[in-house]
């Protein structure tokens, strides 16, 4: 429905872990969520949601997470371990680097450089 109606979707962190090595230092917050930020893209394209949906606009929050910065890593796994990550999308993550957007809530000018570089820039 949401690309139907030309819509854009907000994708925001939340089920972050909040026990063990995560409950001191309000590491949910300053880890957790990166993470979490993180595995929705991943998910969403290793899910093939942008295949499926091509059109679709989706926004996340904290500059993508650890995306931007992991996207060479996150890439060569999917191409040495296609058994693993290649499951139900055969296209390689780097395919989609311009294909979503992120916020640029990144709190340092150096992480929003690159994530302009490997994301890109809408004026």
């Amino acid at each position: 429905a949401a690309e139907q109606l030309n819509c854009c979707l907000f994708v925001h962190p939340w089920d972050m872990q909040l026990d063990g090595r995560m409950s001191k230092y309000w590491f949910p917050w300053l880890i957790g969520m990166p993470a979490e930020t993180t595995m929705a893209i991943c998910s969403m394209i290793m899910g093939g949601i942008f295949e499926k949906f091509p059109k679709l606009k989706v926004c996340f929050a904290h500059g993508g997470g650890a995306f931007p910065y992991t996207v060479g890593r996150i890439s060569h796994g999917f191409n040495v371990r296609p058994d693993l990550c290649a499951v139900d999308n055969k296209v390689d993550p780097r395919k989609y680097l311009r294909s979503f957007y992120t916020d640029s809530l990144v709190h340092d000018s150096g992480a929003l450089r690159l994530l302009t570089s490997v994301i890109g820039e809408v004026s």
